[in-house]
């Protein structure tokens, strides 16, 4: 017999071999962003667990769904209650063990108890959802590490990013591993620098989190004159490594290529700590290919209670895909 728990916390070993792992999903369970209430649905049968489902709860603005464009624009900022799989703020979704169309069908039972409007968040293609609006979504940039990264690019390629560090000369720059609890409260002021100049706000960390993801981080710390002006939380398990979060003044981003440069030396200490790939986020794609990334393709699934709108839903899914401004 099938039986489905709701917790509260993931289990002790929820996607253990992923940098993404239980500590990160437990940090969002308490609450470390504001708004969103995390949750896990975990399937037994016959005593043994089949599947973990992390899922969360929050109040969607309605635009948030629709690429940035007129429509967006024009959209008032209604907003209608989301129960989604996934977390918050990744860009893969994680379903651990073998979600059937039995499981499916009820993890989407007691979403609807929890939300007007149900979605899976970074999935694949092909995950048995009935009567769900499939669209594409943002693809994942991924760098694939094999053997010496720069010698793996093609000369103008090399040249380009010797050129961007070129521009950050006047910056150093260190690597920690684990949060530097003194310089939290600059750290977090930067964060929301970079927060506040994202044209789509989808939650906002609280500083907390920073505290609770301290292990298995690792920061880049970016100084000018012995200034903090950037930093980025990379995650890291075994082989695999995740460019988390980033602060940044803005004041001397530009000047020095700061955004450029923290991505290049994110890949350089993915090789240095020998890891097999780092995945990047889904923003500044153009930059990212140059860095050699490869795009993994994403799918968001959509269904609404009511029978009018689950049907529109479905019939207006392409406006709901990546613009072409949002891939650039």
């Amino acid at each position: 017999m099938l039986l489905i728990t709701d917790l509260p916390y993931p289990p002790a070993d929820f996607s253990s071999d992923n940098p993404d792992d239980t500590n990160f999903y437990r940090a969002f369970a308490d609450g470390c962003m504001p708004g969103f209430q995390q949750g896990f649905f975990v399937a037994g049968q016959d005593g043994r667990r089949v599947c973990c489902i992390p899922y969360f709860v929050t109040d969607l603005e309605l635009n948030i769904l629709l690429p940035r464009g007129r429509l967006f624009a024009l959209l008032p900022k209604l907003s209608i209650q989301m129960a989604c799989v996934g977390n918050p703020v990744t860009d893969l979704g994680r379903v651990e063990g073998e979600l059937t169309p039995e499981i499916a069908e009820e993890v989407t039972r007691r979403l609807s108890q929890k939300g007007r409007l149900i979605a899976w968040k970074g999935f694949g293609e092909g995950l048995p959802l009935d009567g769900y609006a499939r669209v594409r979504g943002l693809p994942v940039p991924v760098i694939r590490l094999d053997g010496d990264y720069y010698a793996s690019l093609r000369g103008r390629r090399r040249r380009q990013l010797k050129s961007k560090l070129r521009k950050a000369d006047g910056l150093s720059y260190e690597v920690v591993d684990g949060l530097p609890a003194d310089l939290l409260d600059r750290m977090y002021a930067l964060y929301l620098q970079t927060w506040e100049k994202a044209p789509i706000k989808f939650g906002r960390l609280g500083p907390d989190y920073f505290t609770r993801t301290s292990d298995g981080s690792i920061y880049m710390l970016f100084y000018l004159q012995g200034e903090l002006i950037g930093f980025t939380q990379l995650l890291r398990k075994d082989q695999l490594m995740m460019s988390a979060f980033a602060g940044l003044d803005y004041q001397h981003t530009y000047e020095y290529g700061l955004y450029f440069a923290m991505l290049i030396r994110s890949v350089e200490v993915a090789q240095q700590r020998g890891c097999a790939e780092i995945e990047l986020g889904s923003t500044c794609y153009e930059f990212k290919r140059i860095l050699g990334a490869e795009q993994a393709p994403t799918w968001n699934y959509f269904r609404h209670q009511s029978k009018l709108l689950n049907w529109l839903l479905t019939r207006l899914s392409p406006l709901l895909e990546p613009s072409a401004d949002d891939l650039k």
